[in-house]
């Protein structure tokens, strides 16, 4: 069964005059769909009823299946299961800017970084761009709030560049979810020629966010093996025409504190070289406990320095507070649920309209 959010106006319009339905049709549907975010065709009480049970017989609506939910202090996180049985986490976070949906794209990751949960079940598959809608759609319906979206859930994004910019597109459409671009970060591991193709190819205002990590190859290539493949200097450039493409648009570097690894004075000293004169922020993000994981964060102490030595030699740079540790859903913690996981939660359910209690 095809879903509805992967349907153009276009495919949908066509469909329609198949049946003998005027055009006008398909405006209803999609202010429907996406408006007012039905979970059944029967709730379109303006369509002949044979129609919605035609558009039911066909399509797909609504959000994903919710297998299980925790409910944090300032967060969301859904595990929710995608038609051939895989699952993917999504995060809703709750900010004084709005509520932020944190998507993934990917079943598992194949970049092997190497703080990231995500990375250490391997990688399975892309998703689709509707599947990545639907976490949206998903997270809603549990209660959240969404006015902001960033692709930094399971999965690299620029390995997945056609399924991510059909969901951007989607999310963006006056007529589809209508989302400012401002509000939509793509988060990647260093993608060159991606990243260049996206500053093409992106609707405008859209933003960027490259995982840094470490200011030599050498390092990174140790953090980040399935990034090395591009040199710093490569990335970098690839950088500065994402900011010349596009008008100005800084890039924000996000850079994970880890203890004794890449949080010297030294290593603060060669992040701000390679950062002087470009349209920079840096995101500094004390690491995320991952289970299995032998690295560990930087102490505060160690990290506000390191922002201050940046701050001294004019980078701009925050140091942000992780959200959503407390239910395993901040930057890192995101994993791919293994067979027995899956088998476990068969039957599973909970309904997304109710506050769970909340789960380990």
């Amino acid at each position: 069964m095809q879903c509805i959010y992967d349907v153009t106006t276009e495919e949908l319009v066509a469909w329609l005059e198949a049946r003998g339905q005027p055009a006008y049709r398909a405006k209803q549907i999609l202010e429907g769909v996406y408006r007012h975010r039905v979970a059944s065709f029967a709730s379109l009480s303006a369509l002949p009823r044979w129609l919605r049970q035609e558009l039911a017989a066909e399509f797909e609506v609504g959000g994903l299946p919710v297998v299980r939910r925790w409910d944090g202090e300032d967060s969301l996180k859904l595990l929710v299961a995608l038609g051939d049985g895989e699952m993917v986490e999504c995060v809703g976070m709750r900010t004084r800017w709005g509520e932020t949906a944190c998507v993934s794209c990917q079943v598992g990751c194949a970049m092997g970084c190497a703080f990231c949960a995500s990375a250490l079940g391997g990688y399975r598959r892309n998703l689709t761009a509707s599947e990545i809608v639907r976490q949206v759609i998903s997270l809603e319906a549990a209660g959240a709030r969404i006015s902001n979206i960033v692709f930094m859930g399971m999965g690299e994004p620029l390995l997945n560049y056609d399924q991510v910019l059909s969901a951007i597109h989607t999310f963006v459409a006056p007529d589809r979810m209508a989302i400012s671009p401002r509000h939509i970060t793509v988060g990647t591991c260093g993608i060159v020629p991606a990243i260049r193709r996206l500053a093409r190819d992106a609707p405008r205002r859209v933003e960027l966010a490259v995982s840094l990590n470490a200011p030599t190859d050498d390092l990174r290539r140790k953090l980040m093996p399935g990034a090395a493949k591009w040199r710093l200097a490569e990335l970098l450039e690839a950088c500065d025409f994402w900011t010349e493409a596009r008008g100005g648009q800084p890039v924000t570097y996000a850079y994970v504190l880890l203890r004794g690894v890449n949080d010297a004075p030294s290593h603060a000293d060669e992040l701000a070289k390679l950062l002087a004169g470009r349209r920079h922020l840096v995101n500094l993000i004390r690491m995320n406990p991952v289970e299995g994981c032998q690295l560990t964060a930087s102490s505060k102490a160690r990290a506000l320095a390191f922002a201050r030595r940046l701050q001294d030699q004019g980078i701009s740079v925050t140091l942000r507070r992780s959200r959503g540790r407390d239910v395993r859903a901040a930057c890192g913690q995101l994993r791919r649920h293994d067979d027995q996981a899956r088998a476990s939660c068969q039957g599973k359910l909970y309904p997304v309209g109710r506050r769970a209690k909340k789960q380990q």
